[in-house]
């Protein structure tokens, strides 16, 4: 069998790589995108330690840390009069509830930031209102002072009363943070994420099956 020439071989050889490269490239999207082949995952940090605290339940009931020790814990800061981003917060907290149906590990916990308006009969009626499994998603008040401490310097999130104050436009009678908190079973902080933002809440959905197969 003659051999090929230099030339040829050569000739060959890229005649080879433009019909394979095509394909190899092809392969590569159709993987990527391959439903349930997509890896999500990110590095989630590990922050602050949330502090010891003690506040009442919708229900009346006291609700402490160590009624979330173990586990996978989502927090967030609304109040139940917020005519702004508090609703969009709520509902997309009530997707979260829908997303993990069945899923015992993970609490949803809202923290009210309008103490003083917000009682347990209050919170009791907003959450029946987005159908809060009671079991499964907490609505917390108390004092505002170890309830503010506990959102500035356990969460590290931003709340002011401005009860009483001239609200200027666009201003309402809490100032908060929109965030969204993630804490593992061991209670740290292990991300926070935009409570507007769908990227963002798919990010918190997958961090919280990292922190479950961690």
């Amino acid at each position: 069998m003659p051999s090929l020439s230099p030339s040829n071989s050569s000739r060959l050889y890229y005649s080879i790589l433009r019909l394979g490269l095509p394909v190899i490239a092809a392969l590569f999207v159709v993987i990527l995108f391959l439903p349930g082949q997509r890896h999500h995952s990110v590095v989630l940090g590990k922050y602050a330690a949330v502090p010891p605290f003690s506040l009442t339940e919708r229900s009346g009931k006291t609700i402490t840390n160590h009624d979330l020790e173990g586990k996978i814990w989502v927090a967030d800061f609304i109040f139940t009069t917020c005519p702004g981003p508090c609703p969009i917060i709520s509902a997309n907290m009530a997707r979260l509830q829908q997303k993990l149906a069945g899923d015992n590990r993970v609490q949803l916990v809202s923290f009210t930031v309008d103490p003083q308006d917000d009682t347990p009969a209050v919170l009791a009626a907003y959450a029946d209102h987005l159908g809060a499994d009671p079991q499964r998603w907490w609505f917390l008040t108390g004092p505002e002072k170890p309830l503010y401490d506990l959102i500035h310097h356990g969460f590290l999130q931003t709340v002011e009363d401005n009860h009483g104050k001239q609200l200027q436009p666009g201003q309402y009678l809490v100032t908060h943070s929109t965030s969204v908190v993630l804490v593992d079973p061991q209670g740290f902080i292990r991300g926070i994420y935009n409570g507007l933002n769908d990227e963002e809440l798919n990010s918190l959905f997958n961090g919280i099956r990292q922190l479950e197969n961690e």
